[in-house]
């Protein structure tokens, strides 16, 4: 099961506290002129990205997701989401530029049409969604990524549950590889993910533990958040349709 969280006061739902974890869960299609309004805010390596998508909903949704997250970022930091700089890691992990001298992470997943936007201070951070496909072959697909233990444990469950199970064991997996920052240098089969978790630690090489936390995103969709360290507070919050940010509802249980 996954955590969903009483919604935290609206009226300040953008002021992070120490040990809080933030996760906003927004729909991606949105009309033209919304769109329009998104792209206005983005940067020239964010076109030039927007330009190589050839079909027109994905382009979309990518401009709606960077948009977003420059809206979101714009409030944590009291600035023009146009006038956000980002810098990227060796395997392509954004994080906010040193021009801003900002102690926030953030990280990033879409999937369909549902995004999950993760943010935190003083800590690094991975987010990920999958939907949720019914005819996917997951049992065939994690005997070449899942850790044995955890193979053996997809095998043990009626064919729907285990379809599920793998969505919820894959984005737990790419949170983690994500919050690292270092891509598919860590191999997926090399840590395992408990099934069933609400909420889990990770411990890497060198001694350090991620918390991990299942997320209920929407019906058809898996999502997972993993944050260095531990005692993480999870706050949940939906981005409002159109222009403006508003803690609207929390999660669904």
């Amino acid at each position: 099961m996954g955590n969903s969280f009483p919604l935290t006061d609206a009226a300040t739902p953008l002021a992070l506290a120490d040990k809080e974890l933030h996760v906003w869960r927004a729909q991606l299609d949105f009309p033209p002129a919304v769109l329009q309004q998104m792209a206005s805010t983005l940067s020239s390596d964010d076109t030039g990205r927007v330009e190589r998508f050839l079909i027109t909903r994905v382009r979309e949704r990518f401009i709606a997701a960077r948009g977003i997250l420059r809206q979101l970022l714009g409030v944590y930091l009291g600035l023009d989401p146009a006038r956000l700089e980002f810098c990227y890691g060796p395997e392509g992990k954004p994080s906010l530029s040193t021009i801003h001298n900002s102690r926030i992470s953030f990280n990033v997943s879409h999937s369909g049409n549902m995004a999950l936007f993760a943010v935190c201070s003083g800590a690094e951070l991975g987010v990920d969604i999958e939907e949720v496909k019914s005819d996917f072959k997951g049992i065939q697909i994690a005997s070449h990524f899942f850790s044995e233990k955890e193979i053996a444990e997809l095998a043990k469950l009626p064919p729907k549950r285990a379809n599920e199970a793998f969505f919820e064991c894959w984005t737990a997996k790419e949170a983690y590889v994500k919050a690292r920052g270092q891509g598919l240098s860590i191999p997926l089969r090399s840590f395992t993910i408990g099934l069933g978790y609400r909420e889990q630690f990770l411990q890497d090489e060198r001694g350090r533990r991620w918390g991990c936390y299942a997320l209920e995103v929407t019906p058809g969709f898996a999502g997972a958040v993993v944050a260095e360290g531990e005692g993480w507070r999870l706050r949940h919050y939906e981005w409002s349709t159109g222009v403006e940010l508003e803690a609207s509802v929390p999660l669904p249980k």
